[in-house]
């Protein structure tokens, strides 16, 4: 189970400044590369014409299941917004197959802090399945729990031997995002990592990188 940071991250992560964190990531592509350089100057449009007007931290819809996903940069503690009811319509309308796991080898995906262990105090609410999450670029590519963290821990605490788990991994999880800092902090960071790592890692070619795909 992960040692819980989650008080620390919703108090830093309403300081964040995403607009200082992208200047800071377009200066150092600018500097590394001409391809960098190419990278960094549409991803400066992309700042002007789309992100200039956006609110960040995202407001979360009213009667809508969501989950924050903190990520701690140099510049301070981004939120990732995800929307849990749409990846539930996600998984019905692709009839995506769930994992089998054994709860001891999915239980590090738990983060303590979000799991109430008074048994007398727990709503239950199973409208929608356990879903992993796991990203190099959002959780260092370890699984990451972003709906059933409690449904994970009981099978575990009561040694029941498995447990029905959706995973999913890079570029799955796009279509959680609900607002557009997170899906542009998402291509932002892989297109950086690229550059400064003289990589083209989810690319289709050399010259490829997700900010001419952004819309």
């Amino acid at each position: 189970m992960v040692v819980s940071k989650i008080e620390y991250y919703e108090k830093e992560s309403v300081y964040f400044n995403p607009f200082e964190h992208f200047s800071k990531r377009i200066m150092e592509m600018a500097n590394k590369s001409e391809y960098g350089t190419k990278i960094a100057s549409k991803w400066s449009q992309i700042v002007n014409q789309f992100l200039i007007d956006e609110i960040y931290p995202a407001v979360h819809p009213i009667g809508q299941e969501t989950f924050s996903l903190y990520k701690e940069f140099p510049t301070g503690v981004f939120e990732y917004a995800l929307y849990i009811d749409g990846a539930t319509s996600l998984i019905k309308e692709n009839s995506i197959t769930p994992v089998i796991y054994e709860p001891s080898k999915i239980m590090a995906s738990v983060d303590e802090g979000n799991i109430n262990k008074d048994t007398s105090n727990i709503k239950t609410n199973h409208k929608n399945p356990v879903m992993v999450l796991q990203s190099q670029y959002l959780t260092e590519n370890k699984p990451h729990c972003t709906n059933g963290n409690h449904r994970i821990f009981e099978v575990y605490r009561q040694n029941k031997e498995q447990i029905e788990v959706y995973v999913f991994k890079e570029l799955e999880f796009i279509p959680f995002f609900y607002d557009v800092w997170s899906k542009a902090m998402y291509f932002l960071e892989i297109d950086y990592n690229n550059v400064i790592n003289n990589e083209r890692n989810h690319l289709k070619g050399n010259n490829d990188a997700f900010a001419f795909n952004f819309n």
